[in-house]
């Protein structure tokens, strides 16, 4: 079980999937998952990725099958360190890097903080910030999303909200049932925590020191990445090429594999 020790007592899980011919020394593609979700739910994309590039898949502290840890050790700021850890350990050179929402934000920071890290940037529905409309949607009559979570219990939120901005109503009932099961496994407290980071997080201060190749895949009209998202990632990145899929759901990278791991490997390998 590949991990990072962070310390003496806390370790970063992390999946690797490389099926290059053994011969070639393929880049790497870091694959990071969102708030709440863990390595696993890029199931799909591994097929597309794996035979063309070495995939790490790591899972953020407190998540997936890294340890628990404090909350007050569930930063922003730590989530980076995690993974320039992973990047500087496991890899030889710079990466191709690929997020998921929240994990797209810690994207743009790694890119603008740590250029020589990132040889291109990929961000699946990603928001530059929570947008008023969505604090209230996520939460559902309470008084905000994280009173909604504590009051409901996990599972029932994360049903509710998925059905509302996560998965159109076409979706296969057992994907969403998975989805929920999957991510009520956190750690309640954990879960939490990382809601507040991303409710709180604004990553505009950084669009502009993005030098390396950006692509971003939105969903069209999505409701979390709607067009402010969308306009401000155009007027401040130097370089970012935008596509869409057509859907207005936030869960792209399950529902739209196919065409969004399609448009992630013209990029990598463009690039």
């Amino acid at each position: 079980m590949p991990t990072l020790a962070v310390n003496s007592t806390h370790h970063i899980f992390y999946q690797e999937d490389d099926f290059t011919d053994p011969w070639e020394n393929k880049p790497t593609i870091i694959l990071q998952h969102g708030n709440g979700r863990n390595s696993g739910f890029w199931y799909r994309w591994i097929p597309f990725l794996s035979s063309h590039f070495r995939v790490i898949r790591p899972d953020m502290r407190g998540v997936g099958q890294s340890s628990k840890f404090p909350i007050s050790q569930i930063t922003i700021e730590a989530c980076l360190e995690d993974l320039v850890k992973i990047i500087t350990t496991t890899c030889s050179g710079p990466v191709y890097f690929c997020g998921e929402s929240m994990g797209g934000i810690l994207g743009i920071i790694l890119a603008a903080e740590y250029p020589k890290l990132i040889q291109s940037l990929t961000l699946i529905a990603t928001p530059v910030y929570i947008n008023d409309s969505m604090k209230e949607k996520y939460a559902l009559g309470y008084s905000s999303r994280l009173e909604a979570m504590k009051s409901m219990g996990i599972k029932e939120w994360v049903r509710q909200t998925s059905i509302m901005t996560r998965f159109p109503p076409d979706t296969d009932p057992q994907l969403i049932n998975w989805y929920v099961d999957e991510f009520a496994k956190g750690n309640p407290e954990t879960l939490i925590r990382y809601s507040e980071l991303v409710s709180n997080a604004h990553a505009l201060q950084f669009l502009s020191k993005i030098s390396c190749p950006t692509l971003a895949i939105f969903p069209h009209h999505g409701q979390i990445t709607d067009a402010d998202q969308e306009r401000l990632l155009q007027e401040h990145i130097p370089n970012i090429r935008l596509s869409h899929i057509p859907s207005e759901y936030h869960m792209i990278h399950l529902t739209h594999v196919a065409e969004c791991a399609e448009l992630a490997l013209e990029h990598f390998n463009a690039t």
